[in-house]
C-alpha cells in the first residue's frame, strides 16, 4: 500500500465523516426547533385534529385525478411538507394535509381521523381515489387505517418516508406517551401491522435515509413483500422533508392523472445490494 493511497484514503474518509456530522448536526437543529415550537403549539393551537383543506382543493376536479394527502410525523405541523407540498402543487396535483397534536390521542383514532380526512377530499373533488404520503408516524397511522378497513378502494399509491414499521430505539429511552409506547421495536400495534397484509390493489414505497438515526436501518421498511423500496444517502430522518432527492422519489411514484400501474414515468433506480432496495444518490 503506496504513502498516496493511504493519504487519498485517509482524506476520502475525513470527508465523509465531515459529511456525516454535518447533516446530524442539521438533525439537531431540526428536532431542537420542532421541540421548542410543540409547547407553543400546543398552547395556541398551532395543531388541529382533523384534515386542513389546502387553498389549492379543486372542487369536483376529474374523477381520475388522484389528490394527494399527506400525514406528518410525531411533533410535526402541516409546515412539516412545505417542500414537498410545493412540489406537488407545481405538477398541479390537489393535496391535503392532516395535522395532529402530539399528545392525547393514540395511533388507531389518527388512523380513523385519516379516514374521515380521506373520504372528505374525495367527495370535495370527485376523485375515487387518494395518494397517501406519510413522514415517520404519519406512516403508521396510514398502515393502521389500511389495515383497520377505513380506506378499503379508495387507496391508489402509499408512499412513507422513515415510518418506523420495525420500531425506533428511541421509543425505548423516552416513553412519554402512549403514540410513543406504540413505537417500541416489537410493539402489538406495530406486530399487528406486520402481520396485516398489504392490499392487492395498493403500491406501496417505503423511502429510507441513510442516515436516519431515529429509524435507523431497515425499520422504516414494511415487512411485506410487495413493497418498493429507495434509501436516499446524505440525509436523516427530518432532512428527508427537504430533500430534492426525496422530493424526486415522491413525484415519480404519484402519477398526476390515473392509477400507479398506468404510469408511464419509471422512478429513477440505482443497483442495490441483493436484498436491499434501490439507492438514491
Amino acid at each position: 500500500m503506496t504513502a498516496p493511497y493511504v493519504m487519498e484514503t485517509a482524506r476520502a474518509t475525513v470527508r465523509m465523516v465531515g459529511r456525516v456530522a454535518t447533516v446530524q448536526a442539521h438533525e439537531v437543529a431540526l428536532l431542537a426547533s420542532t421541540a421548542a415550537m410543540t409547547p407553543i403549539r400546543l398552547v395556541f393551537g398551532g395543531f388541529h385534529s382533523e384534515s386542513s383543506s389546502s387553498p389549492h382543493m379543486k372542487a369536483h376536479a376529474a374523477p381520475t385525478a388522484r389528490p394527494v394527502v399527506l400525514i406528518h410525523g410525531f411533533g410535526g405541523t402541516n409546515a412539516s411538507w412545505c417542500v414537498i407540498a410545493q412540489a406537488l402543487r407545481d405538477r398541479g396535483v390537489t393535496i391535503d394535509t392532516m395535522t395532529y397534536p402530539p399528545l392525547g390521542s393514540s395511533v388507531e383514532q389518527l388512523a380513523d381521523q385519516l379516514a374521515s380526512a380521506v373520504k372528505r377530499i374525495l367527495s370535495q373533488t370527485g376523485a375515487e381515489k387518494v395518494h397517501l404520503v406519510g413522514h415517520s408516524l404519519g406512516g403508521v397511522v396510514i398502515a393502521q387505517a389500511i389495515a383497520g378497513g377505513g380506506l378499503d378502494g379508495v387507496v391508489d399509491t402509499v408512499v412513507t418516508l422513515g415510518s418506523p414499521f420495525g420500531g425506533s430505539p428511541w421509543a425505548d429511552v423516552l416513553p412519554i406517551n402512549d403514540i410513543v409506547r406504540a413505537l417500541r421495536p416489537g410493539s402489538p400495534l406495530l406486530s399487528r401491522l406486520a402481520s396485516a397484509p398489504i392490499p392487492i390493489d395498493i403500491r406501496w414505497l417505503a423511502v429510507t435515509a441513510a442516515l436516519d438515526v431515529i429509524v435507523p436501518g431497515r425499520r422504516s421498511v414494511p415487512s411485506h413483500a410487495g413493497v418498493e423500496t429507495i434509501t436516499v444517502n446524505g440525509v436523516g430522518h427530518l432532512g428527508m422533508l427537504e430533500s430534492r432527492r426525496v422530493v424526486d422519489c415522491i413525484l415519480d411514484a404519484l402519477p398526476t392523472h390515473g392509477s400507479a400501474k398506468a404510469s408511464t414515468r419509471p422512478m429513477r433506480r440505482l443497483p442495490a445490494p441483493a436484498g436491499h432496495g434501490a439507492l438514491a444518490s
